[in-house]
């Protein structure tokens, strides 16, 4: 059996078991409840650092968690792929995580191979791995099928294409995609509004909004094309294929969890935004 190992170091999620644990608790407080019958199918959902953008990854989970039961499966496509790369299918049989190994959905990659060209997904990023400890806690007994998206159209494609497998296997499944916003300030290279507080506006209300209404409105493609244009994703095609995945089986709706920048975490003239999405039915 092949067992994926840990790649990221410390400061990006803890170690050991006890400390995910507690820090997962205490990401939860001040959630706010979804409304009655919200059938989830999917979301979005950041992939920093957890001392930023972990409150918020925890809370899209759980949300999740509470109103989809027991899934079979968890997809989660991740990202920081350009337009022209193939998916990136992470192809071991287990990912092992502070909390203990997560069992990948092995049924699904042959079937997925025979419908799209992929290539695997070696070696891995943050994208995937930041959340596997979430989906481990809110879903210990589903298996995981872990791709990373393109930034493009085809992004839509493998999100389709999972859900139907999903369909044919006769697997319940929840698919979500991992995705930063705006990548603001020198330390990115891109500060087209200068640095201080009317740049954290600027990402806030104009850069940021505008990707995130393209999310709301459940339009994978005009997400994708925003994020080309302003540069207002690192992972666009992510979100784009958890939308096309829920919309095949019946998801209508996106709702907002929560949003705000790592400047609201730690204030600097660099910073990123997060924002993190139910889709629902």
């Amino acid at each position: 059996m092949r067992t994926r190992s840990r790649m990221l170091p410390p400061g990006w999620y803890p170690t050991g078991a006890a400390a995910c644990s507690r820090a997962i608790q205490s990401f939860l407080a001040g959630v706010k409840p979804l409304p009655p019958g919200t059938r989830v199918l999917g979301g979005m959902a950041p992939h920093a650092g957890w001392d930023f953008s972990g409150k918020l990854a925890a809370q899209v989970f759980y949300l999740a968690a509470q109103a989809a039961g027991r899934p079979q499966v968890v997809c989660i496509f991740g990202g920081h792929l350009g337009g022209n790369s193939p998916p990136l299918l992470v192809s071991d049989d287990a990912w092992e995580t502070p909390l203990g190994p997560v069992t990948l959905a092995t049924e699904f990659y042959a079937p997925l191979r025979a419908r799209l060209p992929l290539a695997d997904e070696r070696p891995g990023d943050n994208t995937i791995e930041v959340n596997l400890p979430f989906i481990k806690h809110f879903f210990p007994e589903a298996r995981v099928l872990a791709v990373r998206a393109p930034q493009s159209g085809v992004a839509l494609k493998l999100g389709e294409a999972v859900a139907d497998i999903a369909q044919e296997l006769r697997q319940s499944a929840l698919f979500f995609g991992s995705a930063d916003l705006t990548h603001y300030g020198p330390n990115y290279g891109w500060a087209p509004r200068g640095t201080g507080p009317e740049a954290v506006k600027w990402v806030k209300e104009v850069n940021d909004k505008h990707f995130l209404e393209q999310i709301l409105k459940m339009d994978a493609l005009a997400a994708i094309g925003a994020a080309d244009r302003d540069q207002s994703s690192c992972s666009a095609g992510a979100p784009a294929a958890a939308l096309a995945a829920v919309k095949k089986l019946g998801a209508t709706r996106a709702l907002l969890v929560d949003y705000y920048t790592s400047y609201d975490v730690m204030p600097g003239h660099s910073f990123v935004g997060y924002g993190g999405v139910i889709f629902a039915a």
